[in-house]
């Protein structure tokens, strides 16, 4: 039988969290810089789940910038994220 692990439970998995979306910060920002210099609106789920990756991403990093710890920052930046007015639209 296996045992279910949180996520974040594991300093491993904390970390590669971490890792994966402190990398993504910036690649992330230039997406939506030119998804928004090219007048882009978000149509659709498909639209509304790559605006809610990049808020999520966007915002964890400014909160691991502010000081916060991994845990802290993932669900500051789910929080803030769902909190947008385009995102509470669908």
């Amino acid at each position: 039988m296996r045992v279910s692990v949180g996520l974040l439970d594991d300093k491993q998995l904390r970390e590669a969290v971490d890792d994966l979306l402190s990398s993504a910060a910036n690649p992330a920002d230039s997406l939506m810089n030119r998804l928004h210099a090219l007048g882009w609106k978000p149509v659709g789920e498909a639209h509304i789940t790559l605006i809610g990756l990049m808020l999520i991403i966007h915002h964890y990093n400014v909160k691991r910038d502010e000081g916060h710890d991994i845990e802290e920052s993932l669900s500051n930046s789910y929080i803030e994220s769902m909190d947008h007015p385009t995102i509470q639209k669908y």
